[in-house]
């Protein structure tokens, strides 16, 4: 245990060194610790010296060549539930995932004039798997441009299965709208924000009324890590499965 903590203490150094937010640190270093547990690996063995995946974390896939100043750009973010959804509409509109950025938002360009059609998948893999899997897609035109923990998504030009109507001659306006979340996934937001306040409430009755307030703070510790590997567990689940939508909920 010691072990992961040094290791998560170092790899939080290191990405605010290189830029990252706190609020952002403190959520990947949770969600990897979540992985952690669920896999059973060591940090190190899993994900390599910690400069190095400081180094990875922060900057992302590399970016393709670089837009021309008529180029749209559009950065957006969506759930594990609906994600493929949305890249492949938008591909088809013409858009172009470049990489996925620190905050986990798919950076897409489009080309006036010159816009195509693509298609997107996502593959679950390991981070020691991924350079095999992106080997054995290659043939089909698969080429990576974006990761991150279990996954890593591919893109190719839609003229490679679809041939000349992958081409696009009037693409719509760019898309107002940056976040897209399923229903259920924001039914487990809002449960998640409802459990936070009523700990807080009881915790502030406690101390207010003078219950045994070292007791319940003892309480909420436990429940506090118990409730967030449950909702990882959860969340693999249906990242093994492929799930589309949260427990079958429509998406919004």
């Amino acid at each position: 245990m010691t072990e992961t903590t040094d290791y998560f203490d170092a790899l939080a150094a290191a990405l605010r060194k290189g830029g990252m937010e706190g609020l952002d640190v403190a959520a990947t270093v949770a969600e990897l610790n979540g992985y952690l547990a669920e896999t059973g690996a060591a940090a190190q063995e899993e994900f390599g010296p910690v400069e190095e995946f400081a180094a990875r974390l922060a900057g992302g896939a590399s970016p393709a060549e670089e837009p021309t100043a008529e180029a749209e750009t559009w950065k957006w973010a969506a759930d594990i539930y609906v994600d493929r959804k949305h890249l492949n509409a938008y591909g088809d509109e013409g858009w172009e995932v470049e990489r996925i950025d620190r905050l986990g938002r798919f950076v897409s360009r489009r080309e006036p004039g010159a816009a195509m059609r693509w298609e997107y998948r996502r593959e679950v893999t390991r981070i020691h798997d991924r350079s095999a899997v992106a080997a054995d897609l290659a043939p089909e035109g698969w080429e990576v441009c974006g990761q991150w923990l279990y996954f890593q998504y591919f893109k190719r030009p839609k003229a490679a299965s679809a041939g000349p109507a992958a081409a696009i001659d009037a693409p719509p306006e760019a898309p107002g709208r940056w976040l897209f979340l399923s229903r259920g996934y924001r039914k487990q937001l809002w449960g998640a924000l409802a459990a936070m306040l009523v700990s807080g409430t009881v915790t502030a009755c406690a101390v207010r009324w003078g219950a045994n307030v070292t007791a319940i703070l003892i309480g909420a510790a436990v429940a506090a890590p118990i409730g967030g590997l449950l909702g990882w567990y959860r969340v693999k689940r249906d990242i093994l499965t492929g799930a589309e939508e949260y427990r079958g909920g429509r998406s919004g």
